[in-house]
């Protein structure tokens, strides 16, 4: 993941028009260890997050998640990292923490099936364009992607 990169609204839709009315951009900030270290070093707080986060990736290779989360809240109260705000609201950390991690899951899932779709379009469109005898456009679409977007389009498989 890099240091830095732009989430779009739009990229969560399957149909993509040239013109769009509101577009919602949000810069996404990578703070695990190695990126952006000089910003996180500015925030106590955000430093703190972070040791958090990397103590729970530490137990989750041992344990399930939702212990693994457990485990990482009583270890950073008793190290002193975000020790106040983990007792005042363990029970919501705990809560969020296990959602996130589902919703992490559900976009990797999200991923490999448009994934596996955008593999499935492509084959239908080689096989129709096999079944007409146009070889020299399969050639074509392997090499050109916009020539292979106007066939899928051609076809009614985008």
């Amino acid at each position: 993941m890099p240091e830095q990169s732009v989430l779009r609204l739009s990229d969560a839709y399957g149909s993509k028009s040239e013109e769009l009315d509101l577009e919602l951009k949000i810069r996404f900030e990578n703070i695990n260890p190695g990126y952006n270290e000089e910003m996180v070093e500015k925030s106590p707080t955000l430093y703190q997050y972070v040791k958090f986060v990397d103590t729970v990736r530490k137990y989750q290779k041992e344990i399930p998640f939702p212990e693994a989360v457990e485990k990482a809240i009583d270890e950073c109260i008793k190290n002193g990292i975000l020790a106040e705000f983990l007792r005042k609201n363990r029970a919501e950390v705990l809560r969020v923490s296990i959602f996130e991690y589902d919703e992490e899951e559900h976009m990797r899932q999200e991923r490999e099936e448009s994934r596996q779709e955008g593999i499935e379009q492509v084959n239908d469109l080689y096989d129709k364009l096999h079944d007409l005898n146009r070889e020299e456009d399969i050639w074509k679409a392997i090499k050109d992607v916009e020539y292979r977007k106007k066939l899928l389009e051609e076809f009614h498989l985008d």
